[in-house]
């Protein structure tokens, strides 16, 4: 009913609807999206044909949708409601009366569900997922792989199905299943058909030429969209309840901030007045740690104001300004506090790599936190990014195991840390009797899309007092934005906007301040970026960056691409730079390339851990030298066309950067780009080796 409200609104001109039924809000099943809910709202599984259910109402509705599916589906609705069994079900479900929504509230529930719907619909339908293609076993129909990347790796989720493919010289079998059960890298898949040259059973797989000892997996593939994740149900939950006029979304004061303040008919926002009120006196900014300069130290008064008018504050910061300094000092100032031992502040980002950038710094001055992560992102994959805050971690299957551990660890922490998908878990609250989310601090909110704090705003919002959101418009947007123009980050909502403090580089203690981006660099991305507002002082002044000409060719990697040719040219420069003793790291725009140069570094018996990232995963990190590997050499320049991701790759490095390219390409069809303006600035034969 959600994704009719929508279309009622932004399609046919803020048309509203009387009256309505959302029929599986009449369901008993926990998931709406599960074929057993719609047996349920149908009258039941008795008589049903599930596989004609499963393909009139499991496919995406979209122009190419069968008329007669959607035929059916609306002769469903009508048998399904006019059921006696259904009477009594359908007259507790509220209905959904749009004309009791201001315009504004209409258009902002209805843009927040199509641009939910949109991102769904980005998932891919087909996934090839990398495995180690000669280490398996199969025994009993069960097929036990173990993925190579991230990325790819194989899930279990009952949306989806496998299909594995081996051979054995020129024999190739093919086999169907679902995985059933992933640790880590490590992965059972169920096998439920099997066909070579002779149809082959399952249960007997074992013993079928298609996978023996001597076979070799030649492809494993995911079929299905991944279905909605607990994040996602929860947002699609609160704005149905909000359509059905209950739930407290459109009455949560900072929901009002956020969408609603200054939009017709909508009155100011009335801050509660809780019981500490009184007792909440600002803090005043403690961090001998570092000198602030003048925009720094705004930005930190800012964030430490009790002042109704700062309930909501945005803070952009361009590469190197010190957005994580304003952070740390904000932090350490509210620890230091003796007149307040009690106020709290959690720090979500979108990524788990921007998490553990803040940890690491907020570890160097000498801040005391907790850090939340996924199981399924740290074991077995990223257990090394975390050695040096190893002490503070908290994973996620501990909140369910270790209670007392938990008590334990949180009575002494006032500062947590966790992506904001994490803010969904189901057992988070035993994290957050203990640590009441009282200030949220939002790192890289630029990356982060307004429909993610829906969740967390019906979850928390009784207890928030603050909302700080720090970032920069100029870098990483919120994913599906290249291909989704509707979305936005707190960054694009004018009200906020125009409110936003701009941390600058007039850095005035020189000789206490640790600079990134060395003048040359600085004062390009200011004139071609920042419009020279971006001013950057620095003691590098020569020539910084580097080109060298790479004569490889892009080859696509299922969604992805790689470039063997200048994945060697970067690990030949990363051993330069490991044989001298400098700190360097390798950054791409592609993840197959990411796993191409931290396979090949691994080979080349070069430390490789933590030292290869993906330019998305990268934001908020740096060093003392950068490599790229730019990995397009074609007409197309794909990634360097998004200004605001290549604004994120050439700002990561404090003292020199080397780029890894195709001369031709970067001369040619990408001469217009960021990478290529560079190239031409630092003037031809004179920036190519």
């Amino acid at each position: 009913m959600d994704l009719l409200v929508s279309a009622l609104c932004l399609d046919l001109g803020d048309f509203c609807i009387r009256s309505a039924v959302d029929l599986l809000s009449a369901s008993t099943n926990e998931s709406r999206e599960s074929l057993a809910a719609l047996a349920t709202v149908l009258g039941g599984e008795e008589g049903l044909h599930k596989s004609m259910v499963q393909s009139v109402f499991a496919s995406d509705e979209d122009v190419n949708t069968p008329r007669e599916h959607v035929v059916l589906q609306a002769w469903a609705a009508w048998r399904a409601a006019s059921l006696e069994s259904m009477t009594q079900r359908l007259s507790g479900v509220p209905r959904v009366d749009t004309h009791e929504l201001s315009t504004s509230r209409l258009r902002v529930l209805s843009k927040l569900t199509r641009d939910g719907r949109l991102l769904t619909l980005m998932k891919p339908t087909r996934v090839d997922n990398e495995v180690d293609s000669e280490n398996f076993s199969c025994k009993s129909g069960k097929l036990s792989v173990t993925s190579t990347r991230f990325q790819t790796r194989v899930l279990a989720n009952r949306n989806q199905r496998i299909e594995v493919e081996s051979t054995i010289g020129n024999q190739i079998s093919k086999f169907q299943g679902r995985a059933v059960l992933v640790e880590g890298r490590a992965a059972s898949i169920t096998l439920s058909t099997g066909t070579s040259d002779e149809s082959t059973s399952a249960t007997n797989i074992k013993s079928t030429p298609g996978l023996s000892e001597s076979s070799t997996i030649t492809r494993v593939t995911t079929i299905g969209r991944q279905g909605y994740t607990r994040t996602e149900s929860l947002r699609s939950e609160a704005i149905r309840h909000a359509l059905q006029g209950r739930g407290t979304l459109l009455t949560q004061p900072f929901f009002q901030a956020l969408w609603l303040a200054g939009l017709d008919g909508e009155e100011p926002v009335k801050w509660p007045k809780s019981k500490d009120a009184e007792k909440m006196k600002e803090v005043g900014l403690y961090f001998p740690q570092r000198k602030l300069n003048q925009s720094q130290r705004e930005a930190v008064e800012v964030i430490l104001s009790e002042e109704e008018s700062r309930r909501v504050v945005l803070v952009q910061g361009p590469p190197g300004t010190g957005k994580t300094t304003v952070i740390a000092a904000a932090i350490h100032s509210i620890l230091s506090d003796p007149n307040d031992m009690e106020r709290t502040v959690w720090v979500v980002a979108q990524s788990n790599v921007a998490v553990k950038n803040i940890a690491e710094k907020l570890a160097d001055a000498d801040c005391d936190f907790t850090l939340l992560v996924s199981k399924d992102f740290h074991y077995d994959w990223h257990e090394h990014l975390y050695n040096k805050i190893a002490d503070c971690l908290l994973r996620s299957d501990d909140l369910s195991e270790k209670f007392e551990f938990i008590e334990q660890r949180m009575l002494q922490s006032r500062v947590v840390l966790c992506t904001l998908s994490m803010l969904s878990n189901t057992r988070l609250s035993a994290v957050t009797r203990l640590v009441p989310m009282e200030m949220l601090l939002v790192d890289e909110a630029s990356q982060v899309e307004m429909g993610d704090f829906v969740p967390m705003l019906v979850k928390f919002g009784h207890a928030l007092r603050k909302m700080v959101f720090i970032g920069d418009d100029q870098q990483l947007p919120p994913y599906g934005a290249s291909r989704i123009s509707s979305l936005q980050s707190v960054f694009e909502m004018p009200h906020l906007r125009e409110n936003a403090i701009f941390l600058d580089t007039q850095f005035h203690d020189f000789e206490l301040i640790h600079y990134r981006m060395p003048e040359q660099l600085g004062l390009f991305i200011g004139k071609h970026v920042y419009g020279d507002k971006l001013k950057t002082v620095h003691h590098e002044t020569a020539q910084c960056c580097w080109f060298v000409d790479v004569n490889g060719a892009e080859v696509a990697k299922g969604r992805s691409w790689i470039n063997v040719a200048e994945a060697k040219a970067a690990i030949a420069e990363a051993r330069r730079y490991y044989e001298k003793g400098e700190s360097y790291r390798i950054i791409t725009p592609y993840d197959a390339q990411r796993s191409l140069l931290e396979n090949t570094l691994k080979a080349a018996k070069i430390p490789w851990e933590n030292k290869v990232f993906c330019v998305d995963s990268f934001q908020g990190n740096e060093d003392d030298y950068i490599i790229l590997s730019v990995v397009r050499s074609a007409d197309n320049v794909g990634f360097l066309a998004e200004l605001r991701r290549v604004n994120v790759m050439l700002t990561r490095c404090k003292r020199g950067m080397i780029v890894c390219a195709n001369r031709a390409f970067i001369e040619g069809a990408a001469k217009d780009s960021l990478v290529g303006l560079l190239a031409a600035e630092l003037g031809g034969d004179d920036a190519w080796d």
